[in-house]
């Protein structure tokens, strides 16, 4: 591990000093391997990570889903992907090989898994998660069948073997608190059984604790306020699990939370932090230092130095987007912190490409790497990095 954060650190170092170029990527070592879905086609599409921060095209550029993949998550053990599929109302599973990068279909001839079991009714998944643990995995349906409430969660126990999913009974399950507008994101903590779901305009964030069983029960005091007209969408958790993170791209802020043990949540001093315009998405690096935000208005991405949940920006941010050999502005949707905490990469939804900035482990300032933005083909809105 020592001799990895080295050689990360060496690469920032050549980032930062703008030497980094093509030439040396096409040589350099594979670091991790990333998977992006997006508008465009019904696909999971797989890169190479090279060390020097560079997206490669694996020679399987992408692997089959169902119409519309929009999300995805990563099993704890790195062995299996799962990937929300908006129109077809399924969740599809593989497993990944970790030398290659290739996806495989879990099972034998298993169709992806649909995400309620008759006569139960959901639809529009449009998140994908799983608790720390590995054992069940969540879906947030943003169509449900009760007239009165317009969402639903669908939970599945996963065989830690196969990857196989099974519904566990009750599932779906509906809360007063998913009404329309519909919920926009969900996020579980890294340390403890709870799931939180951003409502969009609905201003607040709901919280469920995660039986041992995988059956939820709404946090006492949930949906929480976020602000006046907020409107919520992406969420964080540091992976310490100390602390929840919201963007609000009305208000232009990020929201900040302290975690209680019960699962409910407290707004941190001085919370909201001021972003730039329109942040969709954030995230947080894994030594729970630094939050990064896509700011898809502002054609940005602005960084924030974290003390005990409050935020504060970063020399020289807001970090811009370069526009250089594209077409349009880039909208960035999402963004993530990289497997190895050495490189950003973002979601760029205008450009059908992804950004990638070297992280200087110092003080969590961002340069663009030189052969950044890598196309991806499609409109891109989800990432995740594995080794």
């Amino acid at each position: 591990m020592k001799a990895i954060i080295a050689l990360g650190s060496l690469f920032i170092a050549v980032v930062f000093a703008g030497c980094l170029g093509s030439s040396s990527s096409s040589t350099a070592p594979t670091l991790a391997f990333a998977y992006v879905v997006g508008q465009g086609d019904n696909g999971v599409h797989a890169f190479t990570e090279t060390s020097t921060g560079d997206l490669q095209t694996l020679a399987v550029p992408s692997f089959a889903t169902n119409p519309v993949p929009v999300s995805i998550a990563l099993h704890p053990s790195k062995n299996f992907l799962y990937v929300a599929n908006l129109t077809a109302n399924t969740v599809a599973g593989f497993t990944v090989d970790h030398v290659a990068g290739i996806l495989t279909p879990v099972g034998t001839a298993v169709p992806p898994t649909p995400a309620c079991v008759a006569p139960a009714t959901c639809s529009n998944p449009i998140g994908v998660a799983i608790d720390s643990g590995g054992h069940f995995l969540f879906l947030l349906n943003q169509g449900s069948a009760s007239p009165a409430v317009a969402a639903s969660i669908s939970v599945f126990s996963i065989d830690t073997t196969r990857g196989l999913l099974t519904p566990i009974a009750g599932s779906p399950f509906s809360f007063a608190s998913l009404v329309a507008p519909n919920p926009q994101f969900m996020v579980i903590s890294p340390t403890a059984n709870f799931l939180y779901v951003s409502n969009g305009a609905s201003s607040n964030i709901s919280a469920f604790s995660i039986g041992s069983n995988g059956v939820l029960t709404e946090v006492a005091g949930s949906p929480f306020p976020v602000g006046a007209g907020a409107t919520v969408a992406g969420l964080a958790i540091d992976p310490k699990g100390q602390f929840l993170y919201a963007a609000d791209s009305t208000n232009n802020d990020i929201a900040s939370f302290s975690i209680a043990g019960s699962g409910t949540l407290t707004t941190v001093a001085g919370s909201p932090f001021r972003s730039d315009f329109g942040p969709a998405a954030v995230a947080v690096d894994s030594t729970s230092s630094f939050l990064y935000s896509a700011n898809k208005p502002a054609n940005s991405v602005s960084a924030f130095k974290i003390s005990s949940g409050v935020l504060t920006q970063i020399a020289g941010s807001p970090f811009a987007l370069t526009t250089t050999g594209t077409v349009g502005a880039p909208q960035p949707t999402f963004l993530t912190v990289d497997a190895t905490n050495t490189f950003l990469l973002v979601a760029n939804q205008g450009t059908s490409n992804i950004s990638v900035f070297g992280i200087k482990a110092t003080d969590g300032t961002l340069g663009l790497i030189t052969d950044s933005p890598f196309g991806v083909g499609v409109q891109p809105q989800w990432i995740v990095s594995t080794q």
